[in-house]
């Protein structure tokens, strides 16, 4: 009988890459990993699970029971692919609620109030924080210019782009960008947990 788990913090194919490697590692037979989710062909015995957790926790990963958690995770999976998203197609995707609301048949008011419970901020700064993480990483790279960085991540105009990038970072993009020790945090090891709702 199918079997499915739910994993905390992933967030990227490196991710699941990762998962797999452990799963081969202790011979767990799976049908499918995505972000967030193990797919099993069959229930797994209990010291096969503590092993499992074992792994998944040395690589900053953990599986999740309760229901609320479940769904925490479904939304962060779908939340680091909305942003994905906007950045491979600028201005043409969907309104945040509506494109939640179609991947997980539920209210979005439903799926705001259990993920603003459990991880203590709303969805809306969780996507703000991955946006302006995302940001970080491409004012680093330096191959775009800020206008193109903010018209990226969602934003209709540089000034916007450059005011949420203040208001999150504490750093203009220009300041972020001469800043000796830029701090930012790898895209995909991002958690709501990280960010605290200011």
């Amino acid at each position: 009988m199918e079997k499915v788990l739910f994993v905390k913090n992933m967030c990227c194919n490196r991710c699941i890459a990762t998962v797999r490697s452990i799963l081969i590692e202790i011979g767990l037979q799976f049908l499918e990993i995505k972000i967030g989710e193990i797919r099993l062909e069959n229930e797994i015995p209990e010291d096969r699970i503590t092993r499992l957790k074992a792994l998944l926790a040395d690589q900053g990963f953990s599986l999740v029971d309760r229901p609320a958690e479940k769904i925490v995770v479904q939304i962060q999976a779908l939340l680091c692919d909305y942003v994905r998203a906007i950045i491979d197609n600028p201005g043409k995707m969907s309104k945040l609620s509506t494109y939640i609301e179609g991947k997980l048949h539920r209210t979005y008011y439903h799926l705001s109030k259990t993920f603003s419970t459990e991880t203590g901020m709303t969805i809306e700064k969780y996507v703000l924080a991955l946006k302006m993480e995302k940001a970080k990483e491409l004012i680093l790279e330096d191959t775009f210019s800020f206008s193109s960085i903010g018209w990226q991540l969602g934003y209709t105009n540089s000034q916007t782009f450059s005011t949420q990038f203040k208001k999150v970072t504490g750093f203009t993009p220009s300041a972020f960008k001469a800043n000796p020790n830029p701090v930012r945090k790898a895209w995909d090891a991002l958690s709501p947990q990280d960010f605290k709702q200011k």
